[in-house]
């Protein structure tokens, strides 16, 4: 029986302002951030993408399969810094039909790049027009203000050791230098449903189960300077 081969895309990313790719589980009021995109945000950006591009039933029957089950590797930019903003938040509140807004502080993490973020991306290649397609046209990482450009897509290979790595995978004992770490969400394994990740089926077999999981990521960032809760993360390859 013959398998089905497969090859790597590397798409490259230019951040022309701030952006805030938030970590799962932190405060709305008081958010964290990662130094660039994790690899569920990658997938879910893959599926939006190609719901704008393509039919609802051509991302459910032929784009989830291969998206799901992917590897994928994020190439952070040379240079990250992160800091923190303040910024006034409005709450809607309704009360027997009348809304009123409230204003808030609350403070967010916020990241500035210098060069760009590589995500590569390993798929079928009969697949490989569509997944430049879908690459192209990401145009924010993070939240919807925090835009970014695809300077370019090709055929690379990623170097694990400059991508962000489970820290299970790296082993604490070769983590002997500053490296930066957070926690990020993956899809909880290869066969994650169309009915898990839609939050608009409305399917009578929709599972419960969550379809995410969390796990420690460490990132090829070397922590060079730090103040306050303003931090300067210099590119640096896991060996």
């Amino acid at each position: 029986m013959s398998t089905t081969q497969s090859s790597w895309l590397a798409a490259e990313y230019h951040f022309p302002a701030t952006y805030s790719c938030r970590l799962p589980c932190s405060s709305m009021s008081s958010a964290l951030v990662s130094p660039a995109p994790g690899p569920v945000t990658v997938r879910l950006a893959l599926l939006r993408v190609g719901l704008e591009f393509f039919s609802r039933e051509v991302v459910r029957d032929t784009l989830v399969p291969w998206i799901r089950a992917a590897s994928i590797f994020v190439r952070p930019p040379e240079r990250v810094a992160l800091s923190e903003q303040v910024l006034r938040a409005y709450k809607a509140d309704e009360d027997e039909g009348h809304v009123s807004f409230g204003e808030s502080v609350i403070y967010r993490e916020m990241a500035h790049a210098e060069g760009t973020m590589t995500v590569y991306l390993e798929l079928p290649l009969e697949e490989h027009e569509t997944g430049k397609i879908l690459l192209r046209n990401i145009g924010y990482w993070g939240q919807a203000d925090s835009f970014a450009t695809c300077v370019d897509v090709y055929e690379q290979a990623p170097l694990k050791q400059e991508c962000a790595q489970p820290l299970r995978v790296v082993g604490e004992q070769n983590l002997l230098h500053p490296f930066f770490s957070c926690i990020l969400s993956e899809f909880r394994d290869s066969g994650v449903t169309w009915q898990e990740v839609v939050p608009f089926d409305e399917s009578p077999t929709r599972s419960t189960r969550n379809p995410l999981k969390l796990e420690v990521y460490v990132w090829p960032l070397q922590v060079v300077r730090q103040s306050g809760r303003n931090t300067l993360l210099v590119q640096s390859p896991i060996l």
